[in-house]
C-alpha cells in the first residue's frame, strides 16, 4: 500500500522534473521529441502502476458497506474516468507533436483545430476525468478500512507524499502563468468541491484517516492542490504592474 503510494509521488515529480529539461525537448527520437515519449510511454506505466497496487490493497481488506456502493459500480466508474484519462492524454500527445511542426502564423483550420486539441480539449479531457478517478478510488477505500490503524511514521510518509503529488500536479496542470482565470478556475473549482465531500464524508460518517491511507493520500493531494495554487497566484499578483494586476483580477473573479 505505501509502495503504490511513493510511487505515484515519485512519478508526479518525475513528470513536472522531466518536462522542464529543455535537454529532453531537443533529444529527438523519430521525429518526436523525447520529452514527448517519456510523457506518453513512461508517466503513465507509472501511474498504472501505483493505481494497480493501491486498488489490489483496498480490495484484499474486508468491506464494511458505509456508501452503499457495489466494489464493481464503483470499479467500472474509476475505469470509465481512467479510459478518459487515456484519451485525452493520446490527443495531447498527438497534437502536441504536430504542434511542432506546424507553422504559428499558419491561419488554416487544421492549424486552429488542433490548437483547440492542444490546449483545453486535452487537458480537460485528462485532468477531469483523472480528478474524479481519484474521488472513486477514496470512495472505494472507504468501504474497506484497514484492521488497524497506522503506525505514526506512515502517517508522516503518505502526508508527504501527498504533498509532493498535490505540488507537482498544480505545476504541471497550471504550468503557464498566462492562464490567470479561465482556464484554471474550474479545474481549481473541481478539487476544491471533490475536497470537500471527502471531508464532509468522513466527517458525517465519522471516519479515522489512520484507518484509510489512500483517503489521507488523496485529501493531502487535494489540500496541497490547492494551496500551491493560491501561493503562485498570490506570487504571480506581486510580480505584475498596476494595469496587469486589474487583467488578473477581473479573470479571477469573472464567471
Amino acid at each position: 500500500m505505501l509502495a503504490g503510494i511513493l510511487l505515484l509521488a515519485f512519478v508526479s515529480l518525475l513528470g513536472i522534473l522531466s518536462h522542464r529539461q529543455s535537454r529532453l525537448e531537443k533529444k529527438v527520437l523519430k521525429n518526436i521529441p523525447l520529452i514527448d515519449w517519456i510523457m506518453i510511454m513512461g508517466i503513465p506505466v507509472g501511474i498504472f502502476a501505483g493505481w494497480y497496487i493501491l486498488t489490489g490493497n483496498i480490495l484484499d481488506r474486508e468491506k464494511i458497506p458505509f456508501i452503499p456502493m457495489d466494489d464493481f459500480d464503483i470499479l467500472a466508474a474509476l475505469t470509465l474516468f481512467m479510459i478518459y484519462v487515456a484519451i485525452g492524454l493520446g490527443v495531447h500527445f498527438t497534437a502536441k507533436v504536430l504542434w511542432r511542426y506546424l507553422s504559428a502564423d499558419d491561419k488554416s483550420d487544421a492549424h486552429k483545430i488542433n490548437e483547440m486539441l492542444h490546449n483545453k480539449f486535452s487537458h480537460y479531457m485528462a485532468y477531469f476525468n483523472g480528478f474524479f478517478a481519484i474521488f472513486m478510488l477514496c470512495v472505494l477505500e472507504i468501504n474497506h478500512p484497514l484492521n488497524s490503524p497506522m503506525f505514526s511514521s506512515n502517517i508522516i510518509l503518505i502526508i508527504l507524499a501527498g504533498i509532493i503529488c498535490g505540488f507537482s500536479l498544480c505545476k504541471m496542470i497550471l504550468y503557464t502563468n498566462e492562464w490567470f482565470g479561465g482556464y484554471n478556475k474550474p479545474l481549481v473549482f473541481l478539487v476544491f468541491i471533490l475536497l470537500g465531500l471527502i471531508l464532509n464524508i468522513s466527517r458525517v460518517l465519522k471516519l479515522n484517516n489512520s484507518y484509510y491511507p489512500v483517503k489521507l493520500f488523496i485529501t493531502t493531494v487535494f489540500a496541497s492542490f490547492l494551496i500551491s495554487f493560491a501561493i503562485r497566484q498570490v506570487l504571480i499578483f506581486t510580480r505584475l504592474g498596476h494595469k496587469r494586476r486589474l487583467r488578473f483580477l477581473a479573470k479571477i473573479l469573472s464567471v
